[in-house]
């Protein structure tokens, strides 16, 4: 692929402002570059739940489900670039969805770093060295900075409404959560509904 196409995720870690732009405003995101890392931060989060050292590790390892750890990479992944992309509309944001996929897979680069890092370190330490998990940390907040950072100058935002518009992004995923678990729910009451009345028919009719 020729790299005058693409911006590099690498470049996103310590030159937020210009990453963010050039994703934005010249199109040099990368769909598969960007797939990549949301499965690489999947992989980094299996790693990371059994491979923790048992002193830092609270995990049950026999109970490790490979759907519902998924779940807990894609699910807030997608809710909050969704919530965001709603958000942008409604206040006159000019990032697109795929914009905005493609910017926050990029800034997961160091949080994927830091939990890899962080499950290795964590072998080789006591509990009172948590080296491991201020790692962690640290991967974490370079990933919220530089996803801060770059949503502003993505949506044209000044620093005051790029945190409204964050407040509200992380408050509708809350609504979104809600109505997905109401329809859920929903769902199986309509769904045990529909197989007692089956099985009664089926019963009078036997």
């Amino acid at each position: 692929m020729d790299n005058r196409n693409y911006t590099n995720p690498f470049v996103t870690i310590m030159h937020p402002f210009d990453a963010s732009y050039d994703i934005r405003f010249k199109n040099r995101g990368s769909w598969s570059i960007s797939c990549v890392i949301l499965v690489l931060l999947f992989f980094a989060s299996v790693f990371s739940r059994q491979n923790t050292s048992y002193i830092f590790n609270y995990n049950k390892l026999s109970d490790f489900n490979v759907l519902m750890q998924l779940l807990g990479v894609a699910l807030p992944f997608g809710l909050f670039v969704i919530s965001n992309w709603i958000m942008g509309i409604l206040l006159d944001g000019t990032g697109r969805f795929r914009d905005i996929f493609i910017y926050t897979c990029y800034c997961l680069v160091p949080f994927v770093i830091g939990t890899f890092a962080g499950a290795v370190v964590s072998n080789g330490l006591t509990m009172e060295e948590p080296f491991a998990t201020y790692l962690i940390v640290a991967g974490a907040a370079w990933s919220i900075t530089i996803e801060f950072i770059g949503l502003m100058v993505m949506h044209e935002y000044g620093f005051v409404k790029n945190c409204f518009s964050c407040a509200c992004t992380l408050a509708t995923m809350l609504i979104l959560v809600f109505l997905i678990m109401l329809g859920g729910s929903l769902a199986s009451d309509f769904i045990g509904f529909v197989t007692t009345i089956t099985r009664e028919v089926l019963f009078r009719v036997s």
